[in-house]
């Protein structure tokens, strides 16, 4: 009679020889590319010297935050997760408009939603807001 066992991922990536660090850097892999904790008070951004012109963009953190429009206002600013929901791959901001990205050509909008695949999960939006120069990103 055939029995069958149940085995964990953990136990899984130990039977074929992954200890240590190495086990820990398969599961770390393991977890969803958008999953961004910002930090305590958000991300802030000194827009005296960055993002200074439009289509220009800054990671921090996990985001990426771009200026789409002249002005420091918080309508002149996106910010979403900067790894694409396909492979992980950090996306880049174009002139078009569009957050590409670079490994398989997904593509999404300044909503953060898919426009051209292989993604079909939608990149995680922040809440943008300008005070002065600053930037603040939640």
């Amino acid at each position: 009679m055939l029995t069958q066992e149940s085995i964990t991922r953990k136990d899984f990536l130990r039977s074929m020889g992954l200890g240590g660090s190495a086990l820990l850097a398969v599961l770390a892999s393991c977890k969803n590319a958008s999953d961004v904790i910002l930090p305590v008070g958000g991300i802030t951004v000194d827009l005296a010297t960055k993002l200074l012109t439009t289509n220009s963009y800054i990671y921090s953190n996990g985001v990426i935050i771009a200026r789409t429009a002249s002005g420091n206002t918080a309508s002149s600013f996106v910010a979403v997760a900067q790894a694409c929901t396909h492979a992980g791959t950090s996306v880049v901001f174009q002139s078009s408009g569009k957050f590409h990205c670079p490994n398989h050509g997904a593509e999404f909008n300044t909503s953060g939603a898919v426009t051209q695949g292989p993604a079909t999960k939608s990149l995680t939006k922040y809440t943008v807001a300008v005070s002065g120069t600053t930037l603040t990103i939640s």
